[in-house]
């Protein structure tokens, strides 16, 4: 009698354990599974390491891969079909798009150039500018745009004035800085501290000229927001809500920016929250020709094809106004935005 109880005992566990397995598999595929690559490991990507970081894609049933993939090649994986969304400078999207992808901007987090143009203590003055040297991460990101826009404010021809080098990323901008093999570079808050510590001169700050760009982006594909909108809607109102919570709590966003870009100063943390985070990143992220217009001039240096091209079919304003009509945020003329 003992051992068929024993046996009756055993196997209701197993069926118990089969049960709670089951019911795990099925809460698990009720998540949607989303790829999202970010181009940059700065303050503008609290836009997706916030909502990650805090649960919030979890609340939303989002079971969301965060992927790092430095600069304009961030969109590449979306175009490959290895991403759902991607976030990263308006210009790579643009430039994709022209290159007969339907890559898609469907919002614009920061619209203004977030980056201060700073330089070795010697350069005092704009004509002190002429015939150095000065890094850009890369040739066609938005450093290299932003210089060019912050040299030519101060009066000088960035074409032929002064010489641009490659030289891969912020952190190395600032290391060429101190090894005195560049003058000077575009910073954004995280590094524009440890500039400042390190008694390098701030010449400019972009944010404050009148000059509106899509600095940061998210950008999907036609065929993502056509066949998967209720995803895209899912994932816009995390990262709305991740923004919101950000801002509003200030320890929590700088031990997340402490987290993904390793800077443990708590004075570059501090100044990237309340200079960048409270400062740039827009509570609504709409889009609009201004900002394309600025990009597409930008790019026809190089591109004849951006010369004519019509800014509208560049973004998709579609799954932003639906939650709108959901009541889930206000529309632009209710926000304080730039």
């Amino acid at each position: 009698m003992l051992r068929w109880t024993n046996l009756l005992l055993s196997s209701s566990v197993l069926i118990c354990s089969c049960i709670s397995h089951y019911e795990s598999a099925i809460a698990a595929s009720d998540y949607q599974k989303v790829t999202i690559v970010y181009s940059a490991v700065a303050a503008a990507s609290i836009i997706t390491w916030g909502p990650k970081e805090a649960g919030i894609f979890n609340r939303y049933r989002l079971d969301v891969d965060l992927v790092y993939v430095a600069g304009s090649r961030a969109v590449t994986a979306l175009i490959s079909g290895e991403a759902d969304l991607v976030q990263g400078s308006g210009g790579a999207s643009i430039l994709a798009r022209l290159a007969g992808s339907d890559v898609s901007i469907i919002a614009t987090t920061t619209n203004v150039i977030p980056m201060r143009f700073v330089t070795t203590p010697d350069i005092t003055s704009a004509k002190d500018i002429k015939g150095k040297s000065f890094g850009v991460t890369r040739f066609g990101s938005l450093t290299d745009l932003g210089l060019r826009k912050a040299i030519s404010q101060l009066g000088i021809d960035p074409e032929r004035e002064v010489t641009l080098i490659q030289t891969g990323g912020e952190p190395e901008n600032l290391m060429f800085m101190k090894q005195g093999l560049i003058k000077g570079a575009l910073l954004s808050s995280l590094n524009v501290q440890l500039a400042r510590d390190l008694g390098f001169r701030e010449l400019l700050n972009l944010a404050d000229i009148n000059f509106r760009y899509p600095a940061t982006v998210l950008s999907s594909t036609g065929s993502i927001i056509r066949n998967r909108p209720h995803v895209l809607n899912l994932l816009l109102r995390a990262i709305l809500e991740g923004i919101k919570f950000s801002k509003a709590n200030p320890t929590f966003t700088m031990e997340v920016l402490k987290k993904y870009t390793r800077i443990t100063d708590s004075k570059a943390l501090m100044s990237s929250y309340k200079d960048y985070v409270l400062g740039y990143i827009r509570d609504f992220p709409e889009t609009s020709t201004i900002e394309i217009e600025s990009a597409l001039a930008d790019l026809g240096r190089t591109q004849p094809k951006a010369r004519t091209a019509d800014p509208k079919q560049f973004f998709d304003s579609g799954p932003l106004n639906q939650l709108v009509r959901e009541g889930f945020i206000k529309p632009a003329s209710t926000q304080h935005a730039r």
